[in-house]
């Protein structure tokens, strides 16, 4: 059985005219990527899926709204929930309604909670959240298995490394488990690197950090908060993070990562907003925040609805979706 989905919107007349910015932008990329596979059509190329010449034209042109985007800086932007097909049009909002916004910052890792790899195992798209988050450019996916099998820990790490992402193991709460270091060892046995957060420190002695380090001979990676900075003992971590999760102390935060050579992680809910002032530094996003949606109308309607609430200034949309009927 298949389904239909039919939406109602009921936007102010400030909201009208900037759907009206938007469905334009919309007519031009759509336009221009049709004469676009013209012209390749009378070259004698191939023609190839749709999805994958509109992906190609706005890298290829990168004009939008007067500025030189490529994709892989607007895949980094606030939609990254969205399929690559379903974030041209995206794309193309961001760059014509907001043709001065600079996205900043390189992306470094992510997080996958326990309930998140339970989710993806259970609806087969593990590899589909794999694929989302390579071609958002991260490179390091953090993986919380407690409670987890060992098969979908296999499944989950394999499917990491078939997207060239470095599964590492985040050893969560560790203290709460009365883990060993041998323990906390075997927990990241699956992944090609290991992560110890913030408990970590503020319950294990250097001694036991110590241990770690000499017995464990994976990559270790080390996430604190601002606070723990002299907790960890430089050329110990092959990898550094400080968690900037707090807007409050956000600037003393970024100086801080810079000195000590650290990884920036932002809060998906709080700091990710604030990514532009990380200009070439590296950044990890806490969480990965969503789940898997095939690239649907569905996606682009919450995502217009999503940015003129909140993005632009102009107050809540009204909006709602009507129940799926079938046909």
């Amino acid at each position: 059985m298949k389904l239909r989905y039919q939406y109602c919107i009921y936007p102010t007349d400030q909201q009208k005219r900037l759907l009206s910015q938007l469905f334009g932008c919309v007519l031009v990329v759509w336009n221009n990527t049709l004469a676009y596979c013209q012209e390749l059509y009378q070259q004698g190329e191939k023609m190839e899926k749709w999805a994958d010449r509109e992906l190609e034209y706005v890298e290829r042109s990168g004009k939008i709204g007067g500025k030189i985007r490529t994709m892989d800086r607007l895949m980094t932007g606030e939609y990254r929930r969205l399929s690559q097909k379903t974030a041209v049009w995206v794309a193309t909002l961001w760059g014509c309604l907001c043709p001065g916004l600079a996205i900043a910052g390189v992306p470094n890792g992510t997080w996958l909670s326990q309930p998140q790899i339970r989710f993806h195992s259970s609806t087969n798209t593990l590899g589909q959240v794999m694929k989302d988050i390579q071609s958002q450019n991260y490179k390091v996916v953090f993986l919380d298995f407690r409670g987890v099998s060992d098969e979908v820990q296999r499944r989950v790490t394999w499917e990491a490394r078939e997207y060239k992402l470095m599964p590492v193991v985040w050893v969560q709460s560790p203290q709460y488990r009365s883990l060993t270091v041998a323990e906390l060892i075997h927990e990241a046995r699956h992944g090609d690197g290991i992560q110890v957060d913030d408990h970590f420190f503020a319950h294990y002695s250097e001694e036991e950090f110590q241990s770690l380090d000499f017995q464990y001979q994976k990559p270790i990676f080390c996430s604190i908060q601002p606070f723990q900075a002299d907790l960890v003992k430089r050329g110990r971590c092959n990898q550094l993070d400080v968690q900037c999760y707090a807007t409050q102390n956000f600037q003393n935060c970024i100086v801080l990562a810079q000195r000590l050579g650290a990884v920036v992680s932002l809060s998906e809910r709080d700091t990710f907003r604030y990514r532009e002032q990380l200009g070439s530094r590296p950044f990890n996003v806490f969480l990965w925040p969503y789940n898997y949606l095939p690239p649907t109308t569905k996606n682009l309607f919450h995502a217009v609805i999503t940015f003129l609430g909140e993005h632009y200034g102009v107050g809540k949309v009204t909006a709602k979706i009507i129940q799926p009927r079938p046909f």
